[in-house]
């Protein structure tokens, strides 16, 4: 397999295919279904260049994409946990997945690692509201209690869900598939940090008037904000 940075589901894009219908019939066009995303985090190492290794996890983006996934982006760390930059990439269906992944042929010597921790999930997108790529990206984290069954934390993370989709003006959900932690993933967009600070207010009044009461069994929880860098 090729050298695969894989990649966080972030912004669904419908631009491009809405133009196409646009201009008349085109029938023969496959509308993408992005119902899975490759999610991945790279950390940046202490003394690291941050420019040499976002040059080069965008050259392995624009990799994948050309290796078949229907979109791919590239984000990085502005505020949160680790210093990090983050890629996703969307892709229907696990023939698709399969078709990409069997059809790389292994390469004979890897490339130095210049990015420190390396973690991928993939992800299956539940709600797909956000459809703009804004310069911004927030990516809520939650996991949920064990005790509970998959059900309940599925309504669980819905019913949170629901107040970052209400405040932000369109979100996606995603839910855990495979890779290292069982969480519930909100990604949503904002232009600048007045219009943050306008979609926050929102978020906080929700928070304390549905949410503060309910017995939520949220385990753990983490917020990322993050800068488009594709």
């Amino acid at each position: 397999m090729k050298n695969i940075l894989l990649v966080i589901p972030l912004i669904i894009s419908f631009a491009a295919f809405s133009a196409h219908h646009e201009n008349g019939d085109h029938s023969d066009v496959k509308m993408m279904e992005h119902n899975f995303a490759y999610l991945s985090s790279y950390t940046m190492p202490a003394g690291s260049n941050a420019d040499r290794i976002a040059k080069s996890l965008l050259e392995n983006v624009n990799t994948l994409e050309e290796d078949g996934y229907n979109v791919c982006g590239l984000l990085r760390h502005q505020f949160g946990g680790d210093r990090a930059f983050y890629s996703y990439c969307y892709f229907d269906s696990w023939e698709q997945f399969a078709k990409i992944n069997d059809s790389n042929e292994p390469v004979t010597r890897e490339p130095k690692q210049i990015y420190g921790d390396h973690t991928d999930n993939i992800v299956a997108m539940v709600e797909k509201n956000l459809t703009k790529a804004t310069p911004h990206v927030l990516m809520a984290t939650y996991t949920f209690g064990p005790y509970l069954t998959d059900n309940q934390k599925r309504a669980n993370a819905k019913t949170i869900f629901n107040a970052y989709d209400s405040a932000f003006g369109g979100c996606n959900l995603m839910e855990h598939f495979w890779g290292p932690e069982q969480a519930w993933y909100f990604v949503c967009g904002y232009e600048n940090y007045a219009d943050f600070a306008n979609k926050v207010e929102v978020l906080s009044g929700i928070h304390e008037t549905e949410l503060a009461d309910l017995k939520l069994d949220v385990m753990d929880h983490s917020d990322d904000l993050m800068i488009r860098v594709k």
